[in-house]
C-alpha cells in the first residue's frame, strides 16, 4: 500500500467516512443530515460534505480543502471548536463563509497533513451533535 493510500485509509477512518483516490487526490466521502426550519416549513435533508486533500508532499503536508454546509446558528460552535483545537491552525490557513437565511457554506482551506486537518474537523463535526438532538 503506498503512503496516499495509507494517509487516506487514516483519515478516513478519523471522519468515520469512506474515501476514494483518484490520482494525487483524495476525495472523502461523509455525509451529513440537516434539519432545516424556515416560517412554517420543516425539512430534513441528507448532504454529501465535500472534502478532499490532494498532493501530498514527502514533508506529510497537503492541500487539505473542505466545503461544509451548517444551519446558522451551528456556525459558532463549529468555528469555536475549529480554532480551539488543540493543533495550531497552519499560517496559510484560508476560510470563506457564505451565507443565506437558512444555510452557511463555510470554504476551508490548508496547507498541513491531511491527518491533523481531519482530526480538528471530526472535532468540530462531534462539536455540532448537542445542538442537532435539540432540532
Amino acid at each position: 500500500m503506498n503512503r496516499l493510500q495509507e494517509t487516506a485509509d487514516e483519515v478516513a477512518a478519523l471522519l468515520d467516512a469512506e474515501v476514494e483516490v483518484l490520482g494525487e487526490t483524495c476525495v472523502v466521502k461523509k455525509k451529513r443530515r440537516l434539519n432545516i426550519h424556515t416560517d412554517q416549513n420543516n425539512f430534513s435533508c441528507i448532504l454529501e460534505l465535500d472534502i478532499s486533500f490532494k498532493n501530498l508532499k514527502d514533508n506529510g503536508h497537503a492541500l487539505n480543502i473542505a466545503e461544509i454546509l451548517l444551519l446558522p446558528e451551528e456556525l459558532p460552535a463549529f468555528t469555536a471548536a475549529w480554532s480551539d483545537f488543540y493543533i495550531p491552525l497552519p499560517v496559510n490557513f484560508k476560510q470563506r463563509c457564505e451565507t443565506n437565511p437558512n444555510i452557511v457554506c463555510l470554504h476551508l482551506e490548508s496547507m498541513e497533513c491531511p491527518k491533523d486537518f481531519a482530526m480538528r474537523l471530526a472535532a468540530c463535526l462531534k462539536a455540532l451533535e448537542p445542538l442537532e438532538s435539540v432540532s
